[in-house]
């Protein structure tokens, strides 16, 4: 397989990766650095898979172990004791899927739990593909299905939101402002001289090097653009939002992060034109 064959393939299922990963960890924005994770690891290891069909189970068998690995660093669910998957294998899961609604709580589950609601009932993989996914069985896809639905249905909690004290709202707003109005100077004043700076998808540095045309980049974008504060998956993040019929549509993000009182690093999905697209 070529790598531009490979290429293009991995580039028509990003979004699909991308629904999966975002529910996964309950974030867009995380969700889409997981998929360029799974991108980068994919690339480098392709040669290992032998089989050409198989590759869209095992990109997502990838993005699998990378969400776990994520939701294991952010401490956000308690695992289940080793043999009960196996324990219960025998438990026939309900024949129906669960609807959008509760599609859309899947991250209150353990992820074994996550993973199997969401291969099957949003992405409608089979059951034996559920399975070499997330490294199981049919039996222990059925059990996890059983377990989650049956808790998605019994469960309606409130998504928790991260919130910013006084003083970071304040930047945040300021940057927005100063972003609109194309103050350049007033914003590089907010910005750290080095600050780190990621394109998503296209390119990363410093604000020394890929950052000298990052401002007449978006001057240059060929539609009419504007930034604002929205809550996303609970966090308060710069929204990338572009005017169609006279009304303004979320497209993408930014994400900021602060010390003492300057950005010191961007990530800017300005390229990620399916990010903030409903998930499920």
């Amino acid at each position: 397989m070529s790598d531009e064959t490979l290429e293009k393939i991995l580039g028509d299922l990003r979004p699909k990766l991308h629904r999966f990963c975002s529910r996964m960890v309950g974030s867009v924005l995380d969700g889409e650095d997981l998929v360029q994770e799974t991108l980068t690891e994919a690339f480098l290891h392709v040669s290992s898979l032998r089989d050409a069909t198989r590759l869209e189970p095992w990109l997502f068998r990838i993005a699998h172990h990378k969400c776990v690995d994520f939701i294991r660093r952010a401490r956000r669910f308690v695992a289940l004791p080793p043999d009960e998957a196996d324990a219960i294998a025998g438990v026939t899961a309900p024949d129906e899927p669960i609807d959008e609604p509760l599609a859309m709580l899947v991250g209150t589950l353990p992820p074994k739990e996550r993973a199997s609601v969401l291969l099957k009932d949003v992405l409608d993989y089979p059951l034996d593909q559920v399975a070499e996914i997330i490294d199981s069985t049919v039996g222990g896809v059925k059990a996890a299905l059983h377990r989650g639905r049956a808790k998605l249905r019994a469960s309606n909690p409130e998504a928790p939101t991260i919130a910013l004290d006084d003083a970071q709202r304040a930047l945040l707003d300021a940057y927005v402002d100063r972003f609109n109005r194309q103050d350049w100077d007033g914003l590089r004043d907010l910005i750290q001289a080095d600050a780190r700076l990621e394109i998503v998808g296209a390119a990363a540095g410093t604000m020394l090097d890929v950052g000298r045309n990052y401002f007449s980049n978006y001057l240059a974008l060929p539609y009419e653009w504007r930034l604002a504060v929205s809550v996303v998956d609970g966090e308060l993040v710069t929204v990338h939002e572009r005017r169609v019929d006279g009304h303004w549509h979320a497209q993408s993000a930014v994400r900021l992060w602060w010390q003492n009182g300057k950005v010191v690093r961007i990530r800017d999905y300005v390229h990620v034109d399916y990010l903030l697209t409903p998930t499920v």
